[in-house]
Parts: structure tokens; sequence; C-alpha cells
């Protein structure tokens, strides 16, 4: 039984195994499974981010990532979800700070009026 939302870790390190040797071959595949983990960790932990934004970004930081992942220490799904999440909360602090300074300074407009 196969289910949408699951990632199997030994498919997705073959996976990214494969992709290394032929990217073209195995690239949608391999970003099938990519979206399904942005997207789990995205609902899972409730990031109030843009979530179309957020998934480009994450997939362009995987892609620049992937030649460093090596199984040896380990597994993908650990890997990934760990460059994920920190790269969500990154963005996530981004958007918080800068929304805050609009607000600061829409405050400030108002008082000079």
């Amino acid at each position: 039984m196969s289910n949408k939302n699951y990632i199997d870790n030994k498919r997705f390190e073959e996976l990214i195994s494969l992709y290394k040797q032929n990217p073209r071959e195995h690239e949608d595949e391999l970003v099938g499974m990519f979206d399904i983990l942005i997207t789990n960790i995205l609902t899972s932990f409730n990031f109030k981010v843009d979530m179309e934004d957020a998934k480009q970004d994450c997939y362009v930081l995987i892609l620049k990532t992937l030649k460093n992942f090596n199984p040896e220490n380990g597994s993908a799904f650990n890997y990934f979800t760990t460059v994920i999440v920190n790269n969500l909360k990154l963005i996530y602090s981004k958007n918080k700070k800068y929304t805050e300074k609009i607000n600061d300074y829409i405050e400030n407009q108002k008082l000079k009026s």
C-alpha cells in the first residue's frame, strides 16, 4: 500500500545517489519526494510563511545542499528535514522582523501626523 504523504527513506537515498549520477533522468521523482517532505514540514510545524514562496526557497536550498549529503553520516530524511526546518525558521524570523519594522514605521508616521 502506497501513501502519497510518506517518504521511503531507502528509496529516497537511492534516488539521491541516482540523481547525482544522472540528474535529468531522476529529477521528477526526486522533486516529488522533496515536495512531500517540504509540504509535510510546512503543515506539521504550521510555519506562518507564504507556502509557495517558502517551498521555492527550500527547493533552491536543497539543490545547493544535495551534493553535501552523505548517507554514511545519517539518513536523507533526517538530513533534509533539518535543512528544511532550519531554513523555514530563518524565513519566519526574517518575515517577522520585516513585519515589525513596517508596523513600527507606520506607527511612527501616525505619530508625526
